[in-house]
C-alpha cells in the first residue's frame, strides 16, 4: 500500500509539472531550467514517465517499459538538443 501511494504521488507530481511545462513553454522546476534546451519535448517526456508510473500496476511489463523508455528518451533529447533559436559558432 505504501508503494502504491508513493507511486501515485510521483505520477501526479510529474504529470502536473509536464502539463505546466507544455502549457507555458517553460520548465516549471527552477533547478532544471538551465539544462533543458527544448521545454516542449521535456514536458512530453515527463508526461510519458508519469503515465508509465501511474499505470505500472495495471499494464503489462512490456507496455509499461515502452512508456518509461519513451519518456526517458524524450527527456534526454530535450537536454541534448540545443535551444531552437540558438546558433553554434565555430
Amino acid at each position: 500500500m505504501f508503494f502504491l501511494i508513493i507511486s501515485m504521488v510521483m505520477a501526479l507530481t510529474l504529470g502536473v509539472v509536464g502539463t505546466v511545462t507544455l502549457a507555458t513553454g517553460r520548465v516549471a522546476v527552477p533547478w532544471l531550467r538551465r539544462g533543458v534546451g527544448r521545454p516542449g519535448v521535456w514536458g512530453a517526456g515527463v508526461m510519458l514517465l508519469a503515465a508509465g508510473i501511474a499505470a505500472a500496476r495495471v499494464m503489462s511489463f512490456e507496455a509499461d517499459m515502452a512508456l518509461m523508455l519513451g519518456g526517458l528518451v524524450l527527456v534526454g533529447l530535450s537536454q541534448v538538443l540545443g535551444r531552437p533559436g540558438a546558433r553554434q559558432t565555430k
